[in-house]
């Protein structure tokens, strides 16, 4: 008869791992800690103080599906985030379940540790949904709310089984990224993290698809004649999607950094490769915006003297990035893209309230940029 004793305790070493990183690595993350509350506390307090405001202004029914079109948007995302989770237990060669098979595991044991360990996983992250964020956006129930939890559960599924990635062809592999034209260091480290951007990191590339939906769903809002400030709000996001993009991309290029630093790149170097590429995507989805809101707006509600403030507001995200990447920690994306969301929040509503407010943004840049001067070398 199968024994629980081995599999619970598999289970307990398994999430403790997370416990002796915090205790060896303590005083660095309570830093992070601390950052990531008090940025927390001033989401809070502005989404509270001024974003509440201009949500009452939008009438009680559309509010009511812009929030029931997020919690259920949050749902369907979280079913995948699940089922990569348990596909990375089941078939992860350097995790811990790989590790007890070598040592001589019974398979019966590891296949019940794997089995408690995803039930733990979807219990803890569904009851987190239900019991805490559902009820902090809305007092109402989820319309349909079990048929969304089925659709979720079966999305994380066919992440964890179904949507297995296939084989690598051999031959691929074997072909260059690069081609052995003489160009500056600079160009080829562009070149290498555009190409890892937009055909490796797979969250860089899942962020740059959302970026594009939400900036089309902005055009359609605008086509549709709903107020410029909704229009505004999902630029914003689609912006925060292209940093975040970028975020996760700097996170994989710290686990090489030395590779750089052996090649003697510079701090200044190495920031101004990051510059020029998220001034690559803010351009274009930002040239992406205003020509969409040019062609489909309808002049008596939306003049061309507000349409304008689109371009910079959806390219302004990403253009913050490089100057504060190296201030904290930039390992962590989810800090880099707090910290980026609070600034650009502040710089995105003072350019909404008056188009002179963009000149914030470069004397934003050049100081912010003294603050992580000569930090590649200390990260």
């Amino acid at each position: 008869m199968l024994k629980l004793t081995t599999p619970l305790r598999l289970v307990w070493l398994h999430n403790k791992q997370s416990l002796i990183r915090l205790r060896y690595d303590f005083g660095r993350e309570v830093v992070v800690i601390i950052s990531a509350i008090t940025l927390l506390g001033l989401f809070f307090y502005i989404f509270h103080d001024f974003l509440h405001q201009k949500v009452r202004d939008i009438p009680e029914p559309i509010r009511e599906r812009l929030i029931a079109g997020f919690l259920v948007s949050l749902l369907l995302l979280l079913g995948p985030w699940i089922g990569g989770r348990i596909r990375r237990l089941w078939s992860e060669d350097a995790g811990w379940s790989t590790y007890t098979e070598r040592l001589g595991e019974n398979p019966r044991m590891l296949a019940a540790f794997r089995i408690l360990q995803s039930c733990l996983v979807i219990g803890a992250s569904y009851a987190l949904y239900w019991l805490w964020l559902l009820p902090a956006f809305t007092s109402k129930p989820l319309a349909q709310g079990w048929l969304w939890q089925v659709l979720s559960l079966g999305l994380g599924a066919a992440r964890a089984w179904w949507l297995q990635p296939s084989a690598p062809d051999r031959r691929l592999q074997l072909e260059p990224i690069l081609d052995d034209r003489e160009i500056s260091r600079v160009r080829t480290l562009i070149l290498w993290r555009w190409h890892q951007l937009t055909r490796r990191n797979r969250l860089s590339r899942l962020c740059l698809g959302l970026a594009l939906v939400l900036q089309l769903a902005a055009i359609g809002l605008g086509a549709w004649a709903w107020p410029f400030f909704l229009i505004i709000l999902l630029s914003m996001l689609s912006s925060l999607l292209l940093a975040s993009a970028a975020a996760f991309q700097l996170e994989e290029d710290m686990r090489a950094i030395w590779f750089e630093r052996q090649m003697g790149c510079s701090h200044d170097e190495y920031v101004r490769v990051y510059q020029y590429l998220c001034w690559g995507l803010g351009a274009a989805m930002g040239l992406l915006a205003l020509t969409g809101t040019l062609v489909f707006r309808k002049p008596e509600v939306l003049p061309l003297a507000e349409a304008w403030k689109i371009l910079p507001i959806a390219a302004l995200f990403p253009s913050i990035l490089p100057s504060i990447m190296f201030q904290l920690a930039p390992d962590r994306p989810l800090l880099q893209i707090l910290v980026t969301a609070l600034i650009g929040l502040f710089l995105g509503t003072a350019i909404y309230a008056h188009g002179l407010a963009l000149f914030l943004v470069p004397l934003f840049t050049h100081y912010a940029k003294h603050y992580q001067s000569d930090n590649f070398y200390r990260t």
